[in-house]
């Protein structure tokens, strides 16, 4: 057969158009009657791929309805012991063109099909590489295109389905799907693909169950005792920002929010004053570790600030005008949003911002005990997350800083996965969500700097629903959960893009739903899950998700501007040694193993 006769085979012809509408066709479908033994050579059933016959173009259409005419359905009971006499009927749903001459797919539909034009299974292979085609046309490139191999279109095993990485991730890219549809197989097959064609990936596993299964991969936990050598990291506190420190902390806005602002400007102050010891010089205080720093102007010393031996700032009845000069020296350093101070001598400084009004001199007044007393309950909040085991993956000195194994594994040319666990991350004082949001800024951070332009990144975010579109802290404190948000919106042009994985898409926002390009849907059983889908995507119709709730296991909608059309495939599974610890409870391994303990009678 030649190659042009395989996009249309005569011998699988399976009916007529007899009615034509915007989008769609009505057909007679004489071969798909299972009756008399005939069930396994009927054609035409609901989900084929069609071709519609319309001259110098094919169109792609996929059949959504099988029935017979009312008018027939008594026919076809009387008849149930001999060879009926009904012809069935089908709809198909228009999908895209195909040029017989380019083999080229085309999104929307050019030529419109007539009344009387023949309608043909399509074949797996011609299918298969004319969408490839379609793909790879405008991926400019010196050899043969980098593909990311996903699997086949549903019910076509010689229909393989391969996308550019530039069509896939260019855009960010979603994978939903409801609890046993096989969205985490999804996400390892995607993640071992990038491993695979030579990409960069991180992967942000909530749940530990992606642990091991992602070939060659740096594999870091948070917040576990039990972490093998050199895996255990933390997020330094240092680079938590001002905002991520209220969070925690939650002061009260009359008393505690503005001293606990004074005090984290004091302690960036100290900072700035000890590293810049030309500047600003260090005197040694006689008898103690004390400091006192000169200030100067215009070659004049203004004054002293006093830092006691944690180098704290002493405000208590000292002169106010060197430490303003200070400040007004170092505005721009001061007013970073970063935590790159001592944070452990945080409540000291506290209680040295509890100051009386200042004195008629020019000094500071001395402390006000009651302002303490106001203050106490921040200072036991400060000592209490410090030390807490629930927050040791920012405060604990134990554990490689992350940020520098990030750096590490982007300037290493061979590394290819970071999975980063939190599954030991306690759920307490939104240490989860803060800790993913403070990754995420960092790299949003380094991708502004043009890190990625030559090296592009792709991020994993595996139960997105917990972490994007939230905040977390008090009214009067709280921050929003948003780096992620902006990966989605801005890390593009930069070559920073995410993959967002969930199965409760409704609680992702729509503003970031908008940003993504392709989209893997699996089984959706919810309703309002699926209107999220359908509402994000505008090529989804209510055709193609009207399978969304009968999909199986490991089936999915793959759905992007750059597909000709929204595309049922079975995802290839992962292999062997890289499917991820998905799998629900293990009653027929841990039940019934052991009697139950006889009732006693001592009630």
């Amino acid at each position: 057969m030649s190659e042009l006769a395989s996009l249309i085979d005569p011998s699988k012809r399976i009916g007529t158009v007899t009615r034509v509408t915007a989008s769609a066709v009505e057909l007679t479908l004489p071969n798909a009657l299972a009756a008399l033994g005939r069930r396994g050579l009927a054609k035409g059933s609901v989900g084929d791929f069609v071709f519609v016959d319309c001259d110098r173009s094919a169109i792609l259409g996929r059949v959504t309805e099988v029935g017979i005419p009312d008018r027939q359905r008594n026919v076809l009971e009387h008849q149930i012991e001999t060879d009926p006499t009904v012809e069935p009927q089908g709809r198909v749903q228009l999908l895209a063109t195909v040029s017989k001459t380019t083999r080229k797919v085309t999104r929307g539909i050019n030529t419109q099909p007539r009344v009387g034009d023949g309608v043909y299974l399509a074949e797996g292979g011609a299918l298969s590489n004319s969408i490839k085609d379609a793909l790879e046309g405008d991926v400019k490139g010196d050899s043969a295109p980098l593909l990311v191999e996903l699997g086949n279109l549903s019910g076509l095993d010689d229909a393989a389905l391969s996308i550019p990485p530039e069509k896939l991730f260019g855009r960010h890219c979603g994978v939903f799907g409801a609890t046993g549809g096989g969205k985490s197989w999804t996400v390892s097959r995607l993640v071992n693909e990038i491993v695979r064609i030579g990409g960069k990936c991180i992967l942000f596993d909530p749940t530990g169950e992606f642990a091991g299964k992602v070939a060659a991969a740096r594999e870091f936990d948070f917040s576990n005792d039990q972490a093998a050598e050199g895996r255990l990291a933390r997020f330094p506190s240092e680079k938590l920002s001002e905002l991520d420190l209220n969070a925690l902390l939650r002061p009260t806005g009359q008393s505690q929010g503005p001293t606990l602002r004074s005090a984290i400007i004091s302690l960036r102050l100290a900072r700035l004053l000890l590293a810049d010891p030309v500047r600003f010089p260090q005197h040694a205080v006689e008898g103690s570790d004390a400091l006192r720093i000169e200030v100067q102007h215009n070659d004049q010393t203004v004054g002293f600030i006093h830092l006691d031996e944690n180098r704290t700032v002493s405000k208590a009845n000292q002169q106010r005008k060197p430490l303003g000069r200070a400040q007004l020296m170092l505005a721009d350093q001061l007013a970073a949003d970063d935590c790159d101070f001592d944070l452990k001598v945080l409540s000291n400084q506290i209680g040295k911002e509890c100051l009386f009004p200042a004195n008629t001199d020019g000094t500071f007044g001395g402390v006000d005990p009651k302002q303490v007393g106001y203050n106490n309950t921040l200072v036991i909040r400060i000592e209490t997350l410090l030390n807490s085991p629930d927050m040791s993956c920012f405060f604990s000195q134990e554990g490689l800083d992350i940020c520098e194994e990030i750096e590490g594994f982007l300037d290493d040319p061979d590394a290819r996965a970071l999975v980063l666990s939190f599954e030991n991350v306690s759920f307490k004082h939104n240490a989860r969500e803060l800790l993913l949001n403070a990754i995420g800024r960092y790299l949003l951070g380094i991708a502004r700097q043009g890190r990625f332009r030559q090296n592009p990144l792709v991020c994993f975010l595996d139960e997105a629903h917990q972490f994007i579109g939230r905040s977390v802290g008090d009214d009067q404190n709280s921050v929003n959960l948003d780096a992620f948000g902006l990966i989605a919106k801005e890390g593009r042009k930069y070559g920073l893009t995410t993959v967002v994985a969930t199965q409760r898409p409704r609680d992702v926002p729509q503003d970031v739903l908008s940003q993504l390009g392709t989209l893997f849907v699996h089984r959706l059983t919810n309703e309002r899950d699926r209107e999220t889908i359908e509402r994000a995507c505008g090529d989804l119709d209510r055709s193609a998700a009207a399978f969304i709730p009968s999909l199986s296991q490991g089936e999915a909608i793959i759905v992007g501007p750059d597909l000709p059309a929204p595309l049922p495939i079975m995802m290839s599974k992962p292999e062997k040694g890289q499917q991820p610890e998905s799998h629900g409870p293990k009653y027929q391994e841990f039940w019934g193993k052991t009697e139950a303990a006889p009732l006693t009678e001592d009630f």
